[in-house]
Protein backbone atom coordinates (compact mmCIF):
# COMPACT_ATOMS: atom_id res chain seq x y z
CA UNK A 1 0.00 0.00 0.00
CA UNK A 2 2.82 2.46 0.88
CA UNK A 3 4.49 1.76 -2.48
CA UNK A 4 1.25 2.67 -4.28
CA UNK A 5 1.02 5.90 -2.25
CA UNK A 6 4.58 6.91 -3.21
CA UNK A 7 3.93 6.17 -6.90
CA UNK A 8 0.76 8.26 -6.78
CA UNK A 9 2.68 11.06 -5.04
CA UNK A 10 5.36 11.13 -7.75
CA UNK A 11 2.73 11.21 -10.51
CA UNK A 12 1.00 14.17 -8.87
CA UNK A 13 4.27 16.02 -8.29
CA UNK A 14 5.31 15.64 -11.91
CA UNK A 15 2.22 17.69 -12.83
CA UNK A 16 3.15 20.54 -10.46
CA UNK A 17 5.39 23.36 -11.74
CA UNK A 18 7.05 26.12 -9.78
CA UNK A 19 8.56 28.58 -12.21
CA UNK A 20 9.92 32.07 -12.76
CA UNK A 21 12.59 32.98 -15.30
CA UNK A 22 16.17 34.28 -15.36
CA UNK A 23 17.63 35.46 -18.68
CA UNK A 24 21.13 34.23 -19.56
CA UNK A 25 22.50 35.52 -22.90
CA UNK A 26 18.96 36.21 -24.17
CA UNK A 27 17.72 32.71 -23.16
CA UNK A 28 15.11 32.45 -20.40
CA UNK A 29 15.86 29.72 -17.88
CA UNK A 30 13.39 28.87 -15.08
CA UNK A 31 14.57 29.60 -11.54
CA UNK A 32 13.42 26.08 -10.56
CA UNK A 33 13.17 22.65 -12.21
CA UNK A 34 11.26 19.68 -10.82
CA UNK A 35 11.95 16.01 -11.46
CA UNK A 36 9.64 13.60 -9.64
CA UNK A 37 9.51 14.83 -6.05
CA UNK A 38 12.82 16.77 -6.31
CA UNK A 39 12.95 20.55 -6.82
CA UNK A 40 16.21 22.06 -8.12
CA UNK A 41 17.29 25.72 -7.98
CA UNK A 42 19.15 27.63 -10.72
CA UNK A 43 22.74 28.02 -9.45
CA UNK A 44 24.09 29.87 -12.49
CA UNK A 45 24.81 29.54 -16.18
CA UNK A 46 26.64 30.83 -19.24
CA UNK A 47 27.46 30.28 -22.89
CA UNK A 48 29.55 27.56 -24.54
CA UNK A 49 31.69 29.07 -27.26
CA UNK A 50 33.68 27.47 -30.07
CA UNK A 51 35.79 29.38 -32.61
CA UNK A 52 34.29 32.67 -31.38
CA UNK A 53 30.78 31.36 -32.01
CA UNK A 54 28.07 30.69 -29.41
CA UNK A 55 27.14 26.98 -29.47
CA UNK A 56 24.62 26.66 -26.65
CA UNK A 57 23.56 28.41 -23.46
CA UNK A 58 23.63 26.21 -20.35
CA UNK A 59 22.34 26.44 -16.80
CA UNK A 60 23.07 24.37 -13.69
CA UNK A 61 20.34 23.53 -11.14
CA UNK A 62 21.21 22.27 -7.63
CA UNK A 63 19.40 21.62 -4.36
CA UNK A 64 21.38 24.42 -2.65
CA UNK A 65 23.86 27.16 -3.62
CA UNK A 66 27.36 25.83 -4.50
CA UNK A 67 30.40 27.66 -5.89
CA UNK A 68 33.14 25.00 -5.88
CA UNK A 69 33.23 23.15 -9.26
CA UNK A 70 34.99 20.15 -7.72
CA UNK A 71 32.38 19.95 -4.96
CA UNK A 72 29.61 20.14 -7.56
CA UNK A 73 31.21 17.39 -9.65
CA UNK A 74 31.66 15.03 -6.68
CA UNK A 75 28.34 15.70 -4.89
CA UNK A 76 26.07 12.65 -4.75
CA UNK A 77 23.00 14.90 -4.86
CA UNK A 78 20.21 15.58 -7.34
CA UNK A 79 21.25 18.15 -9.98
CA UNK A 80 20.61 19.02 -13.61
CA UNK A 81 22.22 20.80 -16.58
CA UNK A 82 20.08 22.29 -19.37
CA UNK A 83 21.64 22.94 -22.80
CA UNK A 84 19.70 25.37 -25.05
CA UNK A 85 21.06 25.07 -28.61
CA UNK A 86 21.79 28.45 -30.27
CA UNK A 87 23.98 27.34 -33.19
CA UNK A 88 22.96 24.03 -34.76
CA UNK A 89 26.05 24.01 -37.01
CA UNK A 90 28.55 23.90 -34.14
CA UNK A 91 26.06 21.99 -31.95
CA UNK A 92 25.56 19.17 -34.45
CA UNK A 93 25.37 15.62 -33.13
CA UNK A 94 28.86 14.93 -34.46
CA UNK A 95 30.43 17.99 -32.80
CA UNK A 96 28.56 17.60 -29.51
CA UNK A 97 29.44 13.92 -29.06
CA UNK A 98 33.07 14.62 -30.05
CA UNK A 99 33.28 17.31 -27.36
CA UNK A 100 31.69 14.93 -24.84
CA UNK A 101 34.20 12.25 -25.75
CA UNK A 102 37.07 14.66 -25.02
CA UNK A 103 35.46 15.52 -21.68
CA UNK A 104 35.16 11.85 -20.72
CA UNK A 105 38.83 11.24 -21.58
CA UNK A 106 39.85 14.22 -19.46
CA UNK A 107 37.95 12.74 -16.50
CA UNK A 108 39.76 9.38 -16.58
CA UNK A 109 43.35 8.49 -15.60
CA UNK A 110 45.63 8.64 -18.66
CA UNK A 111 42.53 9.38 -20.77
CA UNK A 112 41.54 5.67 -20.80
CA UNK A 113 37.74 5.38 -20.98
CA UNK A 114 37.65 1.64 -21.75
CA UNK A 115 36.17 0.87 -18.32
CA UNK A 116 33.18 3.17 -18.97
CA UNK A 117 33.02 2.88 -22.77
CA UNK A 118 29.63 1.13 -22.78
CA UNK A 119 28.09 3.85 -20.59
CA UNK A 120 29.74 6.61 -22.65
CA UNK A 121 28.27 5.17 -25.86
CA UNK A 122 24.83 4.93 -24.26
CA UNK A 123 25.05 8.57 -23.10
CA UNK A 124 26.25 9.88 -26.48
CA UNK A 125 23.47 7.99 -28.27
CA UNK A 126 20.99 10.35 -26.57
CA UNK A 127 22.38 13.13 -28.79
CA UNK A 128 22.22 11.19 -32.08
CA UNK A 129 20.19 12.49 -34.99
CA UNK A 130 19.53 16.05 -36.16
CA UNK A 131 19.92 18.87 -33.61
CA UNK A 132 18.32 22.22 -34.43
CA UNK A 133 18.33 25.70 -32.91
CA UNK A 134 16.23 26.21 -29.74
CA UNK A 135 16.15 22.51 -28.90
CA UNK A 136 16.89 21.81 -25.24
CA UNK A 137 18.65 18.89 -23.61
CA UNK A 138 18.28 18.24 -19.87
CA UNK A 139 20.98 16.12 -18.24
CA UNK A 140 19.59 15.08 -14.84
CA UNK A 141 21.28 13.13 -12.05
CA UNK A 142 19.13 11.50 -9.34
CA UNK A 143 20.98 9.46 -6.65
CA UNK A 144 20.11 5.78 -6.87
CA UNK A 145 18.76 6.24 -10.43
CA UNK A 146 21.62 7.62 -12.49
CA UNK A 147 22.07 10.17 -15.28
CA UNK A 148 18.99 10.68 -17.46
CA UNK A 149 18.94 12.66 -20.73
CA UNK A 150 15.77 14.44 -21.91
CA UNK A 151 15.36 16.10 -25.30
CA UNK A 152 12.66 18.79 -25.25
CA UNK A 153 11.13 17.10 -22.20
CA UNK A 154 11.13 13.54 -23.59
CA UNK A 155 13.31 10.93 -21.88
CA UNK A 156 15.95 9.52 -24.21
CA UNK A 157 17.76 7.12 -21.83
CA UNK A 158 19.20 6.66 -18.33
CA UNK A 159 22.75 5.58 -17.49
CA UNK A 160 23.12 4.29 -13.89
CA UNK A 161 25.96 4.96 -11.48
CA UNK A 162 27.34 7.73 -9.27
CA UNK A 163 30.88 7.31 -10.66
CA UNK A 164 29.58 7.87 -14.18
CA UNK A 165 27.79 11.01 -12.96
CA UNK A 166 31.16 12.43 -11.89
CA UNK A 167 32.56 11.72 -15.36
CA UNK A 168 29.61 13.51 -17.00
CA UNK A 169 29.87 16.58 -14.77
CA UNK A 170 33.65 16.67 -15.39
CA UNK A 171 32.82 17.75 -18.96
CA UNK A 172 31.85 21.17 -17.54
CA UNK A 173 33.46 21.17 -14.04
CA UNK A 174 36.93 19.72 -14.73
CA UNK A 175 39.60 21.50 -12.69
CA UNK A 176 41.92 22.34 -15.60
CA UNK A 177 40.19 21.23 -18.82
CA UNK A 178 36.47 22.02 -18.74
CA UNK A 179 34.49 22.40 -21.95
CA UNK A 180 34.51 26.19 -21.43
CA UNK A 181 36.19 27.96 -18.50
CA UNK A 182 33.82 30.95 -18.53
CA UNK A 183 30.81 28.61 -18.70
CA UNK A 184 32.16 26.65 -15.72
CA UNK A 185 32.53 29.85 -13.66
CA UNK A 186 29.04 30.98 -14.66
CA UNK A 187 27.42 27.67 -13.75
CA UNK A 188 29.25 27.65 -10.37
CA UNK A 189 28.19 31.22 -9.56
CA UNK A 190 25.96 30.08 -6.68
CA UNK A 191 23.49 32.94 -7.30
CA UNK A 192 20.20 31.32 -6.27
CA UNK A 193 17.44 33.92 -6.14
CA UNK A 194 15.24 34.65 -3.14
CA UNK A 195 12.27 33.88 -5.35
CA UNK A 196 13.67 30.41 -6.07
CA UNK A 197 14.29 29.75 -2.36
CA UNK A 198 10.73 30.83 -1.58
CA UNK A 199 9.46 28.59 -4.36
CA UNK A 200 11.38 25.68 -2.86
CA UNK A 201 9.72 26.21 0.53
CA UNK A 202 6.33 26.39 -1.18
CA UNK A 203 7.18 23.20 -3.08
CA UNK A 204 8.18 21.36 0.12
CA UNK A 205 4.92 22.45 1.78
CA UNK A 206 2.98 21.32 -1.29
CA UNK A 207 4.74 17.93 -1.22
CA UNK A 208 3.85 17.54 2.46
CA UNK A 209 0.18 18.39 1.86
CA UNK A 210 -0.10 16.04 -1.12
CA UNK A 211 1.67 13.21 0.71
CA UNK A 212 -0.54 13.60 3.80
CA UNK A 213 -3.66 13.58 1.62
CA UNK A 214 -2.54 10.47 -0.26
CA UNK A 215 -1.55 8.69 2.96
CA UNK A 216 -4.95 9.56 4.48
CA UNK A 217 -6.73 8.17 1.43
CA UNK A 218 -4.60 5.02 1.51
CA UNK A 219 -5.41 4.53 5.20
CA UNK A 220 -9.14 4.99 4.52
CA UNK A 221 -8.89 2.44 1.71
CA UNK A 222 -7.06 0.02 4.00
CA UNK A 223 -9.72 0.37 6.70
CA UNK A 224 -12.51 -0.12 4.16
CA UNK A 225 -10.78 -3.25 2.89
CA UNK A 226 -10.38 -4.55 6.46
CA UNK A 227 -14.09 -3.98 7.16
CA UNK A 228 -15.04 -5.77 3.94
CA UNK A 229 -12.79 -8.72 4.77
CA UNK A 230 -14.21 -8.96 8.30
CA UNK A 231 -17.75 -8.88 6.87
CA UNK A 232 -16.89 -11.64 4.41
CA UNK A 233 -15.46 -13.79 7.22
CA UNK A 234 -18.56 -13.22 9.36
CA UNK A 235 -20.88 -14.12 6.47
CA UNK A 236 -18.86 -17.27 5.77
CA UNK A 237 -19.12 -18.27 9.44
CA UNK A 238 -22.90 -17.73 9.41
CA UNK A 239 -23.21 -19.82 6.24
CA UNK A 240 -21.13 -22.58 7.83
CA UNK A 241 -23.30 -22.55 10.96
CA UNK A 242 -26.49 -22.77 8.84
CA UNK A 243 -24.99 -25.75 6.99
CA UNK A 244 -24.07 -27.46 10.27
CA UNK A 245 -27.63 -27.00 11.60
CA UNK A 246 -29.13 -28.44 8.40
CA UNK A 247 -26.81 -31.44 8.49
CA UNK A 248 -27.55 -32.01 12.19
CA UNK A 249 -31.30 -31.97 11.54
CA UNK A 250 -30.97 -34.46 8.69
CA UNK A 251 -28.83 -36.73 10.87
CA UNK A 252 -31.39 -36.54 13.69
CA UNK A 253 -34.24 -37.54 11.36
CA UNK A 254 -32.21 -40.43 10.00
CA UNK A 255 -31.41 -41.56 13.54
CA UNK A 256 -35.09 -41.49 14.53
CA UNK A 257 -36.05 -43.63 11.52
CA UNK A 258 -33.30 -46.12 12.30
CA UNK A 259 -34.40 -46.20 15.94
CA UNK A 260 -38.00 -47.09 14.95
CA UNK A 261 -36.79 -50.00 12.83
CA UNK A 262 -34.48 -51.17 15.59
CA UNK A 263 -37.26 -51.03 18.22
CA UNK A 264 -39.52 -53.18 16.10
CA UNK A 265 -36.78 -55.72 15.49
CA UNK A 266 -35.82 -55.80 19.16
CA UNK A 267 -39.43 -56.39 20.19
CA UNK A 268 -39.68 -59.34 17.83
CA UNK A 269 -36.42 -60.86 19.00
CA UNK A 270 -37.24 -60.16 22.64
CA UNK A 271 -40.35 -62.33 22.53
CA UNK A 272 -38.36 -65.26 21.15
CA UNK A 273 -35.54 -64.79 23.62
CA UNK A 274 -37.72 -64.34 26.73
CA UNK A 275 -38.18 -68.06 27.31
CA UNK A 276 -34.50 -68.80 26.80
CA UNK A 277 -33.60 -65.92 29.06
CA UNK A 278 -35.69 -67.30 31.90
CA UNK A 279 -33.85 -70.61 31.74
CA UNK A 280 -30.47 -68.98 31.55
CA UNK A 281 -31.35 -66.53 34.32
CA UNK A 282 -31.89 -69.31 36.82
CA UNK A 283 -28.60 -70.94 35.89
CA UNK A 284 -26.87 -67.56 35.99
CA UNK A 285 -28.31 -66.80 39.41
CA UNK A 286 -26.87 -69.97 40.81
CA UNK A 287 -23.51 -69.27 39.20
CA UNK A 288 -23.60 -65.67 40.41
CA UNK A 289 -24.08 -66.72 43.99
CA UNK A 290 -20.95 -68.82 43.76
CA UNK A 291 -19.02 -66.11 41.95
CA UNK A 292 -20.15 -63.44 44.39
CA UNK A 293 -18.48 -65.14 47.27
CA UNK A 294 -15.20 -65.45 45.35
CA UNK A 295 -15.41 -61.94 43.89
CA UNK A 296 -15.93 -60.39 47.29
CA UNK A 297 -12.67 -61.80 48.50
CA UNK A 298 -10.83 -60.78 45.33
CA UNK A 299 -12.29 -57.25 45.46
CA UNK A 300 -11.16 -56.83 49.05
CA UNK A 301 -7.63 -57.88 48.13
CA UNK A 302 -7.59 -55.60 45.03
CA UNK A 303 -8.82 -52.61 47.05
CA UNK A 304 -6.07 -53.09 49.58
CA UNK A 305 -3.48 -53.32 46.79
CA UNK A 306 -4.81 -50.19 45.05
CA UNK A 307 -4.81 -48.26 48.32
CA UNK A 308 -1.20 -49.23 48.89
CA UNK A 309 -0.20 -48.21 45.31
CA UNK A 310 -1.98 -44.85 45.64
CA UNK A 311 -0.18 -44.15 48.88
CA UNK A 312 3.15 -45.00 47.26
CA UNK A 313 2.41 -42.77 44.22
CA UNK A 314 1.43 -39.85 46.42
CA UNK A 315 4.59 -40.29 48.47
CA UNK A 316 6.68 -40.38 45.26
CA UNK A 317 4.95 -37.22 43.93
CA UNK A 318 5.51 -35.40 47.23
CA UNK A 319 9.15 -36.46 47.23
CA UNK A 320 9.65 -35.34 43.61
CA UNK A 321 8.11 -31.94 44.24
CA UNK A 322 10.24 -31.52 47.37
CA UNK A 323 13.42 -32.50 45.51
CA UNK A 324 12.69 -30.23 42.50
CA UNK A 325 15.08 -27.28 42.21
CA UNK A 326 13.03 -24.07 42.80
CA UNK A 327 12.87 -21.69 39.87
CA UNK A 328 14.86 -18.46 39.88
CA UNK A 329 13.03 -15.27 38.94
CA UNK A 330 14.71 -15.29 35.49
CA UNK A 331 13.67 -18.93 34.93
CA UNK A 332 10.14 -18.10 36.09
CA UNK A 333 9.93 -15.34 33.44
CA UNK A 334 11.74 -17.13 30.60
CA UNK A 335 10.00 -20.54 30.85
CA UNK A 336 6.84 -20.23 28.69
CA UNK A 337 3.83 -22.56 28.53
CA UNK A 338 3.14 -23.86 24.99
CA UNK A 339 -0.10 -25.10 23.39
CA UNK A 340 -0.99 -27.39 20.50
CA UNK A 341 -2.53 -26.16 17.23
CA UNK A 342 -6.09 -24.82 17.80
CA UNK A 343 -5.95 -26.16 21.39
CA UNK A 344 -6.25 -24.69 24.89
CA UNK A 345 -5.46 -27.99 26.63
CA UNK A 346 -2.47 -28.30 28.97
CA UNK A 347 -0.22 -31.25 28.22
CA UNK A 348 2.08 -32.90 30.79
CA UNK A 349 4.97 -30.53 30.01
CA UNK A 350 2.73 -27.47 30.41
CA UNK A 351 1.37 -28.72 33.74
CA UNK A 352 4.89 -29.40 34.98
CA UNK A 353 5.95 -25.86 34.03
CA UNK A 354 2.90 -24.33 35.73
CA UNK A 355 3.48 -26.42 38.87
CA UNK A 356 7.05 -25.04 39.13
CA UNK A 357 5.74 -21.49 38.58
CA UNK A 358 3.14 -22.02 41.35
CA UNK A 359 5.93 -23.14 43.70
CA UNK A 360 7.88 -19.94 42.89
CA UNK A 361 4.81 -17.75 43.57
CA UNK A 362 4.23 -19.54 46.87
CA UNK A 363 7.86 -18.78 47.74
CA UNK A 364 7.28 -15.15 46.73
CA UNK A 365 3.83 -14.42 48.25
CA UNK A 366 3.86 -10.68 47.48
CA UNK A 367 4.58 -11.14 43.78
CA UNK A 368 1.84 -10.59 41.20
CA UNK A 369 2.20 -11.58 37.57
CA UNK A 370 0.74 -10.74 34.17
CA UNK A 371 -0.05 -13.81 32.05
CA UNK A 372 0.39 -12.73 28.41
CA UNK A 373 -1.31 -15.12 25.97
CA UNK A 374 -0.43 -15.36 22.26
CA UNK A 375 -1.52 -17.31 19.16
CA UNK A 376 0.19 -17.96 15.83
CA UNK A 377 -0.73 -15.76 12.84
CA UNK A 378 -3.04 -18.28 11.14
CA UNK A 379 -6.79 -17.80 11.49
CA UNK A 380 -8.87 -14.65 11.75
CA UNK A 381 -8.31 -11.95 14.41
CA UNK A 382 -11.63 -12.83 16.10
CA UNK A 383 -10.86 -16.55 16.19
CA UNK A 384 -7.33 -16.02 17.59
CA UNK A 385 -8.63 -13.74 20.37
CA UNK A 386 -11.27 -16.32 21.41
CA UNK A 387 -8.63 -19.07 21.39
CA UNK A 388 -6.26 -16.89 23.45
CA UNK A 389 -9.02 -16.34 26.06
CA UNK A 390 -9.58 -20.12 26.34
CA UNK A 391 -5.84 -20.68 26.83
CA UNK A 392 -5.73 -17.96 29.49
CA UNK A 393 -8.58 -19.63 31.39
CA UNK A 394 -6.79 -23.02 31.27
CA UNK A 395 -3.63 -21.48 32.74
CA UNK A 396 -5.48 -19.50 35.43
CA UNK A 397 -7.61 -22.50 36.47
CA UNK A 398 -4.56 -24.72 36.87
CA UNK A 399 -2.67 -22.09 38.90
CA UNK A 400 -5.67 -21.66 41.23
CA UNK A 401 -5.82 -25.45 41.66
CA UNK A 402 -2.17 -25.27 42.76
CA UNK A 403 -3.15 -22.82 45.52
CA UNK A 404 -2.46 -19.45 43.82
CA UNK A 405 -5.10 -16.77 44.52
CA UNK A 406 -6.56 -15.52 41.23
CA UNK A 407 -6.14 -11.89 42.43
CA UNK A 408 -2.39 -12.34 41.88
CA UNK A 409 -2.94 -13.21 38.18
CA UNK A 410 -3.62 -10.56 35.53
CA UNK A 411 -4.63 -11.98 32.16
CA UNK A 412 -3.38 -10.03 29.08
CA UNK A 413 -4.66 -11.15 25.66
CA UNK A 414 -2.34 -10.37 22.72
CA UNK A 415 -3.77 -12.75 20.14
CA UNK A 416 -1.91 -13.44 16.90
CA UNK A 417 1.83 -12.74 16.45
CA UNK A 418 3.31 -12.15 12.98
CA UNK A 419 6.31 -14.37 12.25
CA UNK A 420 8.09 -16.38 9.57
CA UNK A 421 5.56 -18.71 7.96
CA UNK A 422 6.83 -22.12 9.12
CA UNK A 423 5.64 -24.68 11.65
CA UNK A 424 8.49 -24.07 14.11
CA UNK A 425 7.83 -20.32 14.27
CA UNK A 426 4.07 -20.89 14.64
CA UNK A 427 4.62 -23.41 17.47
CA UNK A 428 6.80 -20.90 19.37
CA UNK A 429 4.02 -18.28 19.09
CA UNK A 430 1.31 -20.49 20.68
CA UNK A 431 2.29 -19.68 24.27
CA UNK A 432 1.52 -18.10 27.63
CA UNK A 433 4.29 -15.85 28.98
CA UNK A 434 4.57 -14.87 32.68
CA UNK A 435 5.79 -11.34 33.45
CA UNK A 436 6.42 -10.27 37.06
CA UNK A 437 4.75 -6.90 37.66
Amino acid sequence: MLKKVLIALMLVLMLVTVSSARTINEIDFPETLTFGKTILLLNGGGTREAFLNDVYVAGLWLTKPMTDPAEIKDADEAMAIRMHVTNDFFASSKNITKAFNNGFRNSMPRGDISSIQEKVDKFKACFAGEITDDEEFDIVYIPGVGVSVYKDGLLKDTVPGYEFKKSVWSIWMHETRPADEDLKLGMAEGSISEEALAAKEEWIAKIKDIKEDLVAKAEASRKAKSVAEAKAVAEAQVAAEVQVVAEAKAAEEAAMAAKAVAVAQVAEEAAAAETQAAKEAKAAEEAAMKAKAGAKAEAKAAAAKAQKAAAAAEAQKTSAMADATPLTKAEFINEDVYFGLNSAALDAKAKQTLTMKAMWMKSNPVASVAVEVYCDSRGSVEYNKKLAVKRAKSVAKYMVEQGIDDSRLEIVIFGAVDSVANENAWANNRRAHFRVK
